[in-house]
C-alpha cells in the first residue's frame, strides 16, 4: 500500500481501521439482513452491510446508489478522476 498512495496516506488508513468495530454476522443480524433484503429489494450483501448498520444503531455512509433514500444512509457522490 505504501508504494501505491505513500507512507503518509497509509498510515493514515492503518490509523482510521484500528478505530473500527467489526461486527461478526450473527443470527440477528442475519434475520434482519433478509427482512431488508425483501423490503428494499438490495442484494444480499448489500443488505447485510445495511442491516449490520442498523443494527448497531449507526449510520451508513456509502457511494453506492443502492442504499439511494434509505433511512439511516447517508449517500456521498462520487466524483469522477480525470484521466
Amino acid at each position: 500500500m505504501v508504494r501505491e498512495v505513500g507512507e503518509d496516506q497509509a498510515d493514515q488508513v492503518i490509523t482510521y481501521t484500528q478505530k473500527c468495530v467489526v461486527v461478526p454476522l450473527d443470527t440477528s443480524i442475519a434475520l434482519l439482513a433478509a427482512d431488508l433484503h425483501r423490503e428494499h429489494k438490495l442484494a444480499t450483501a448489500d443488505a447485510i452491510v445495511y442491516a449490520t448498520a442498523r443494527h448497531q444503531g449507526a449510520e451508513l455512509l456509502t457511494c453506492d446508489a443502492h442504499f439511494e433514500d434509505l433511512p439511516g444512509v447517508v449517500l456521498i457522490a462520487k466524483t469522477t478522476r480525470s484521466p
